[in-house]
């Protein structure tokens, strides 16, 4: 194993690993992916070298966003964000990012550590009350937190800015501050009214602060100008408590010392949570978060639009609690083609619309070949998104790889020979050393462009060597066979970035797993067969999108529906996301009750409800009709919840009649569900149905 040139200071052997905790209240969209895929891709090289690395993350669940929406939707604030818990962990399994653990803000583990913070910062004199002037909105009747009052920057008169900081000039603002100020619930203005409000003392951490970012030699200079910045500008203490109604955590004691009922503003919980879903892992294993966060190295990958918080407020929290300064890693944002992401222009893609759409790794290797130390946007122009996966990731090392271990697998079946090239050798273990310098200093662009540069080298070897020649030489098998080695040596080298390409590679070689970059040129063994290790990637010219949202439904219960001889009442399980509903089905012609129990099927979950005989539908089983038999849309090994989708369609949103369901010609096309020549899959397994005739419709 090669040893590794290390390019930072910390502790080498504890390593905890976060990226920004994502708001329960939308969905994961593919800005957000680049910063978990960067801290995927540094966690993975860490466990891969041997290090004690956990990736932590968790849902941030607090504030009147949330509070508000859910509000809209009928639903407690505690049910609104479990549906994108859940939600959000799949979208990032999706894209082969892999938690140690995925834990939420709204914890009992996260409330204790809160209430702790608050209890020892207010023992150091850290905490005081003062009243100030808060934005109340008479029209919805409620106080309202910053990001919920918007108007024109006093600094730079961009208009559209909320009421905390100026996305355009980064002014730091308060809500009052704003000109023409304006309610973002009702657009109505708001008034200035009192109120007692608690207050951290950060203007006492200025010094502290400065000396921080001096001494800091990981900083980002563009980080550090930013924060110069700040400071020269004075930093004002932080008012760390919300007005009611507020979802979050409240704060004990706060109805006697303020007269009101006052909650933990999200932005003080929210990075506790960092360490609460710490404590939670560790406290599954036996072990002391502590231990981690005094004595390891915390590594946080954070995209530039928080940092103010990331930077400011959190490390002076952490100073105050006497807890080590974790080290942070700034992104820029992410644009598409050129463009702010729009679904105007087709450019605005959720996680799902991507993964429907691109293979998942094409993003994580254009991602990664875009990723150093600097603090730039990265703009995912689709055709060049085109040109690395077919032309790069396709053509170099996937094509040297494919090509090498396919030739080997079908002329030899195995490597008993390797040729001794002491000068290749000594080279790409050299690149080998600067390709681990580089994953340790999350300079993964640098990476990409070691691991292409062998790519490179094996390409010209083996095309030079041409030993379909003399295939049956022992000449061609030793020079196979270390082609073969540095396959090998590429895949453990792209494990962080592209998990399954390399998976696949491992298994061709019958290799369970590896232990380190233990790469080398003598490898021997038997050979498998060669999965094709790289999607190509066909352009879509625009995002299409189908009007319904068809999922997998595993039926719980079934009964005679009591005013109607033809009707079942059914209840099915659509998983954590939608729960159990009740359907009307039309079915008891056709099958027996006991024939639907446990079954697993599709269902469209976004038809309006509708009332049949009596009795509310919320969700339709969809089927096969040949005009004698049903068939059911069934699926075995799938899990409740599972979305299924046209080839190369996503879901449009909104709900759907059943008159404008009629007219969506979908039928049966040698056992598929077919829709204007694209097949109905779950994952890449089209569904199948049997039992009836050749362009059953759907219905």
């Amino acid at each position: 194993m090669i040893k590794t040139k290390t390019k930072y200071e910390g502790d080498d052997n504890k390593v905890i690993v976060t990226a920004a905790l994502p708001y329960a209240n939308g969905n994961i969209h593919i800005g957000h992916l680049l910063e978990y895929i960067q801290a995927d891709v540094y966690t993975r090289f860490l466990k891969l070298i041997g290090r004690e690395a956990y990736y932590i993350c968790a849902s941030d669940m607090h504030g009147t966003p949330i509070e508000v929406n859910a509000a809209k939707e009928g639903v407690k604030p505690e049910v609104f964000v479990e549906k994108f818990w859940s939600e959000h962990q799949k979208d990032f399994a999706t894209f082969l990012i892999k938690f140690d653990n995925y834990y939420k803000t709204h914890s009992s583990e996260n409330r204790l550590l809160a209430e702790f913070f608050f209890s020892e910062l207010k023992k150091k004199d850290l905490i005081y009350t003062k009243k100030i002037k808060v934005m109340f909105c008479v029209s919805c009747a409620r106080y309202l937190p910053d990001r919920f009052v918007k108007g024109v920057c006093p600094n730079c008169k961009a208009e559209e800015q909320y009421g905390d900081i100026c996305e355009k000039c980064n002014a730091v603002l308060k809500a009052f501050d704003l000109i023409n100020s304006f309610c973002v619930i009702c657009k109505n203005k708001p008034e200035q009214r009192d109120s007692l409000h608690y207050f951290f003392k950060l203007s006492q951490f200025v010094d502290k602060l400065q000396a921080w970012m001096l001494s800091e030699k990981e900083m980002q200079q563009e980080m550090k100008n930013w924060l110069q910045g700040w400071i020269d500008k004075g930093l004002d203490d932080w008012c760390i408590s919300r007005d009611a109604p507020y979802f979050g955590f409240e704060i004990p004691g706060s109805l006697q010392e303020t007269g009101q009922v006052k909650y933990f503003y999200v932005w003080l919980d929210a990075p506790i949570g960092y360490i609460s879903s710490t404590q939670n892992l560790m406290n599954r294993m036996s072990k002391r978060w502590e231990d981690y966060w005094h004595k390891g190295r915390v590594q946080h990958f954070i995209g530039k639009d928080i940092s103010y918080f990331h930077f400011l407020f959190w490390p002076a929290i952490l100073m105050a609690m006497e807890i080590p300064l974790p080290k942070l890693m700034v992104h820029g944002f992410i644009t598409v083609n050129g463009q702010k992401m729009s679904k105007s222009r087709g450019t605005y893609f959720t996680a799902k619309d991507f993964a429907a759409l691109y293979p998942v790794e094409g993003l994580r290797f254009y991602y990664a070949s875009h990723l150093d130390r600097k603090l730039v946007d990265v703009d995912l122009s689709l055709e060049e998104f085109k040109a690395v996966n077919n032309n790069v990731l396709m053509g170099s090392l996937g094509n040297f790889c494919y090509r090498v271990l396919t030739f080997a697998e079908k002329n030899y079946g195995c490597v008993d020979k390797i040729a001794d090239e002491k000068n290749l050798n000594r080279e790409i273990l050299e690149l080998v050393k600067e390709i681990e310098g580089d994953y340790l200093a999350m300079d993964f662009k640098s990476v990409v462009k070691g691991i292409l540069t062998i790519a490179d080298i094996g390409n010209a070897y083996f095309q030079r060597s041409e030993v379909w020649k003399c295939k049956d030489s022992n000449d061609a098998k030793a020079k196979v066979g270390w082609c073969v080695n540095l396959a090998r040596n590429l895949a453990i080298l792209a494990s962080p970035i592209l998990p399954e390409f390399s998976r696949k590679v491992r298994e061709v070689l019958g290799e369970k797993k590896w232990g380190g970059i233990d790469v080398g040129f003598g490898w021997k063994g038997e050979l498998g067969k060669v999965e094709l290790l790289v999607e190509k990637v066909e352009l879509k010219n625009e995002i299409v999108r189908f009007p319904l949202h068809m999922v997998i439904g595993e039926v719980k219960e079934v009964e005679d529906h009591p005013n109607a001889d033809s009707l079942y009442l059914m209840k099915v399980d659509f998983g954590v996301e939608k729960g159990l509903k009740q359907v009307v089905a039309g079915l008891k012609k056709f099958f027996r009750l006991e024939e639907l129990v446990g079954k697993r099927a599709v269902f469209c979950v976004n038809m309006k409800p509708a009332k049949l005989r009596g009795e509310v539908s919320e969700a339709m089983i969809m089927v096969a009709d040949d005009g004698e038999k049903l068939g059911l849309l069934q699926v075995s090994s799938r899990e409740a919840g599972e979305e299924v989708l046209f080839e190369g369609m996503v879901f449009g949103g909104g709900e759907i009649g059943y008159e404008d369901f009629k007219k969506l010609k979908m039928e049966v096309k040698g056992k598929n569900v077919v829709f204007e020549g694209r097949t109905l899959s779950y994952g890449k397994a089209a569904i199948v149905v049997e039992g009836v005739k050749e362009g059953a419709r759907i219905a």
